[in-house]
């Protein structure tokens, strides 16, 4: 390119001559290098920046803000004016509530009706829940056993229950009694509606424990249970205090038969006995046959038994006073056992409180730990168009077509289906139900009295030996290593021996050192016991069904006791 100077025609000043300017330009610049790593580094410091200016700009926002509400908060609160009412416009000390709303159904009230109706409100909302708590429980099974000494009118008092709530009719009852005629005696009729078998008839003694349903007048299912008093079938009694949780211990008031149960070998002193280590908290003692001649209803005759009988509970077997509860009944004329006594009953002039299902029907359900692993102990099996095992739910729920593992065996198990006590099909069965769980015939041959179905992936504990806290209350000898007898836990039974005396407690439960190792009756001790076979067992404390140990030594009960340890091999 070229340029040339032309002179300035407007200029006055001499002209040179034209200057020619030449410009010479690159036509091919440089290619430009683009360098990455310096540019990145350049974009993430202007980004980082970026970032520390929005920080300090959000900061000066929020303190500025803060500082905002600070001279907000320091300015001066405007004093509102203090009205003093002048004497006459004082209000009075009970003011009236009155309801804005002239259709509101409130009340005017003053602050003592108002406090007054606060308190009522809050007694009837107690009353409410403790009312709902008690119609839930009615939905849940009591099972209730009637026990005590032979021929004290057990079976009699169980079938006339069963009369006066429809359980049996009018045609079935005179049936029974026109069969007990033939035997031993129409008076023995209310007795055959529970001793169902002809060899419990013939002898008119109860054999096995026998059960039955009823319900209450306020609508609670009580299952029944009938045990044997006879000292030659404690086992059964044993097996069906297992199942209970509740216990009408019943005992004669005919002079020489009360006398009788209580002595040494007496069956009501051991059911007692059995019905505590059991765990049945609760026991309702109905004194039977207040229409016997010898007594004539008489008060000094119940309260005499009353006071013999509490101090034994209380002081030898371990009852709490405020759990037992005593009644006089007749089981032949039904007096104070389903209705409340009559004007004409001699009964009604030195008592007045309930009948006994009125005592049945407000004793309190035992807590369930429904929440556990399963837990079912096995009291028997028997087969009806399908295998069937009876058991009683401890703890958890079981449900059917689901598999669970029998111990000690070790086996695994399926449900196939559940009943309740009454025969009806259930889904599951929560702790403190017995029920019938239906099995297949391989599992059937397996299963036996003691065993227990427990949650396969947490089964219970299984041992030959383990350490009792052991009280000792009666025995022909005194107790050494090597004595024989047979221990109890819960439906298991197994012969055992005592391996070692490990001490005799003092009364603060410590070993005495000084005492020799040997066991009287009325002593406490520390005892290792060694049994034939394997038992479900575990400490009292953690499994109280599997903790609690009875022991017998052939027809007697030396003792009872709770497991402190479990020994392995």
């Amino acid at each position: 390119f070229s340029l040339t100077a032309k002179p300035n025609a407007l200029s006055t000043a001499p002209q040179s001559a034209p200057k020619k300017i030449e410009l010479t330009i690159d036509s091919k610049p440089k290619p430009f290098v683009y360098d990455s790593e310096a540019q990145k580094k350049e974009q993430k410091r202007l980004e980082e920046e970026k970032k520390q200016q929005e920080i300090k700009e959000k900061r000066e926002r929020i303190r500025a803000e803060e500082e905002a509400k600070r001279k907000a908060l320091e300015k001066p609160v405007q004093q509102q004016e203090i009205v003093i009412p002048k004497p006459q416009e004082i209000a009075p000390k009970e003011q009236v509530s009155q309801p804005k709303n002239k259709n509101s159904k409130r009340v005017a009230e003053t602050k003592a009706q108002r406090e007054q109706r606060l308190e009522r409100f809050a007694k009837e909302e107690t009353q409410q829940r403790e009312s709902f708590k008690q119609e839930k429980d009615k939905q849940k099974p009591l099972s209730v056993i009637f026990s005590g000494h032979v021929d004290h009118g057990k079976s009699s008092m169980s079938g006339h229950i069963l009369v006066n709530t429809g359980h049996i009719d009018e045609r079935q009852m005179e049936k029974l009694k026109m069969e007990a005629a033939k035997t031993v005696g129409e008076s023995w009729g209310y007795a055959f509606a529970m001793d169902a078998c002809q060899e419990e008839r013939e002898k008119g003694k109860t054999v096995e424990s026998a059960r039955a349903t009823f319900t209450t007048p306020s609508g609670r299912r009580v299952v029944l249970l009938d045990s044997p008093g006879h000292k030659g079938f404690i086992g059964s009694m044993i097996e069906a205090a297992a199942q209970a949780d509740v216990g009408v211990l019943v005992t004669s008031a005919r002079k020489g038969e009360f006398e009788a149960g209580l002595e040494r070998n007496g069956q009501t002193a051991e059911h007692a006995l059995i019905l505590f280590i059991s765990g049945v908290k609760n026991l309702i003692i109905a004194v039977n046959k207040m229409d016997d001649p010898t007594c004539q209803y008489s008060q000094q005759r119940f309260e005499q038994i009353q006071n013999d009988l509490k101090a034994y509970l209380t002081k030898t077997v371990g009852y709490q006073e405020k759990n037992l509860q005593f009644i006089p009944v007749s089981a032949l004329t039904g007096e104070n056992l389903t209705e409340q006594l009559t004007e004409e009953s001699p009964l009604k002039k030195w008592y007045s409180g309930p009948a006994l299902i009125d005592l049945i029907n407000d004793v309190k359900i035992p807590k369930r730990d429904v929440g556990g692993f399963a837990r079912a102990c096995v009291s028997g099996k028997y087969r009806d168009q399908g295998y069937f095992a009876v058991c009683k739910v401890e703890k958890g729920q079981f449900k059917k077509q689901e598999k669970y593992l029998l111990m000690p065996q070790g086996e695994e198990i399926q449900i196939l289906q559940i009943e309740d006590e009454v025969g009806n099909q259930i889904e599951v069965a929560s702790a403190g139900e017995n029920c019938r769980f239906q099995v297949d015939e391989k599992s059937f041959d397996t299963i036996a009295d003691g065993c227990v179905l427990c949650d396969s992936k947490h089964f219970c504990e299984v041992s030959k030996t383990f350490v009792v806290k052991f009280l000792c209350v009666d025995c022909p000898t005194v107790l050494t290593p090597g004595f024989l007898a047979s221990v109890h836990i819960n439906t298991a039974v197994s012969p055992c021996k005592i391996k070692s005396v490990l001490g005799v407690l003092d009364q603060n439960g410590k070993i005495d050192k000084a005492l020799p190792k040997l066991v009287k009756p009325g002593q406490s001790a520390l005892i290792e016991f060694e049994c034939d076979k394997e038992l479900c067992v575990n400490k009292f404390e953690l499994e109280g069904f599997l903790g609690r140990v009875l022991v017998r030594h052939e027809t007697t009960t030396i003792g009872i006791g709770q497991i402190v340890k479990v020994c392995y091999e």
